[in-house]
């Protein structure tokens, strides 16, 4: 999959920008601010609906005015692909999606038409933080790989909400027939469960393998295994939506004092090793990002084995946060991709073998602009 056009109209501090990038690597320059992550921003926003740093659609809007918007064509293995996403401050729905140029009934529906991997300093997160970040990560790429799955997802996270608005009704006054009421969205909670459970312990345990043999290649030392495993109430049962009602039954008193469904893959982490202990806990700072960058090399072949097609390979200001070895591990993985490269120099892109250098900078008014060379 490869970006053809790529149109920018008052997104972040770009009031207008077209672009036609090239199949191979294009590397974007320039002082810190200027803008260049905003570029890798918008095509993770047309790939996912969502910006890889804030999770506050206003943020990306231009300051003062009304309709952001970001416009992007693809081609594909199976043709060419046309993708739109428009927000707005004030409107509602403040998001909007088009496709070929006509409305899309749900902000879903854009997944499948860009596939990206988005590799920045921010995604050592991933292993330091807690596991609201490794969720975040999981989902965010089985939306991509599996667009059914964004579907899956919002059906449990409306019953989980559901669920829980009943604890808070029944904790402030009773409501009638509560009983009955709860057993019914407790088979509704189980039966969403079930395949975001099998989705997610089958995503992680392909990624698990890709990435611990790209963290082999890394760190030349076979003796330090790297592993994922996924990690949850239901992440090793064969039987998600029995073994679902009966958590659910179990932690029901705890579910009522504290007005919250504490059981299910809500609840879900993954856990990363070296050498059977947890990376979290007893990595070095080169190890956590050796394992980083193994997962996100592991992502672009899990997702040319699942989908047939390599993404296109976003790189955020990397580079200076790797050493060589893993400089040339990351480089080696551009050679056969569409890449966008960010850097403040040109010369922290050396080995790269771009096709295209653009500056960007900024105007007095603190408006970005591309220039190519």
């Amino acid at each position: 999959m490869k970006f053809t056009s790529l149109r920018l109209q008052q997104f972040r501090n770009y009031p207008f920008l077209e672009l036609n990038p090239g199949e191979g690597v294009t590397v974007l320059y320039g002082p810190n601010g200027s803008g260049k992550t905003n570029l890798l921003e918008a095509m993770h926003l047309l790939s996912l609906g969502r910006s890889h740093r804030t999770s506050q659609d206003c943020e990306m809007i231009t300051a003062g005015q009304h309709v952001a918007i970001v416009h992007g064509q693809t081609a594909r293995l199976d043709g060419n692909h046309e993708v739109e996403v428009r927000l707005y401050p004030f409107e509602k729905p403040k998001k909007r999606v088009l496709l070929y140029g006509k409305p899309a009934q749900r902000i879903a529906d854009l997944m499948g038409h860009a596939t990206v991997v988005m590799f920045s300093p921010e995604d050592i997160r991933i292993v330091r933080d807690g596991p609201a970040a490794r969720r975040r990560f999981v989902d965010m790429q089985l939306s991509q790989i599996r667009p059914s799955y964004v579907k899956a997802l919002k059906t449990y996270l409306s019953a989980l909400e559901n669920r829980n608005a009943l604890l808070k009704q029944q904790k402030f006054g009773n409501t009638e027939d509560f009983e009955n009421e709860l057993a019914a969205w407790d088979e509704q909670l189980a039966a969403a469960a079930a395949p975001i459970v099998n989705t997610r312990r089958w995503f992680l345990e392909e990624l698990s393998g890709y990435a611990s043999q790209q963290y082999a290649e890394i760190s030349e030392n076979p003796a330090e295994p790297f592993a994922i495993r996924y990690t949850g109430p239901l992440a090793e049962t064969d039987t998600p939506y029995r073994d679902m009602l009966a958590g659910l039954e179990r932690t029901r008193k705890d579910d009522l004092q504290r007005m919250y469904t504490h059981f299910g893959p809500h609840r879900d982490d993954v856990t990363m090793t070296l050498y059977g202990k947890e990376l979290r806990a007893f990595g070095s700072q080169g190890q956590l990002r050796t394992a980083v960058l193994s997962m996100k090399l592991g992502e672009i072949n899990l997702i040319e084995n699942e989908m047939g097609e390599l993404p296109t390979l976003l790189l955020d200001d990397v580079f200076s946060e790797l050493d060589i070895r893993r400089r040339s591990a990351l480089l080696k993985a551009t050679e056969h991709l569409q890449t966008f490269l960010s850097c403040t120099d040109k010369q922290d892109a050396a080995g790269a073998h771009a096709e295209c250098f653009l500056r960007v900078e900024q105007d007095a008014a603190g408006q970005a602009r591309v220039v190519e060379g």
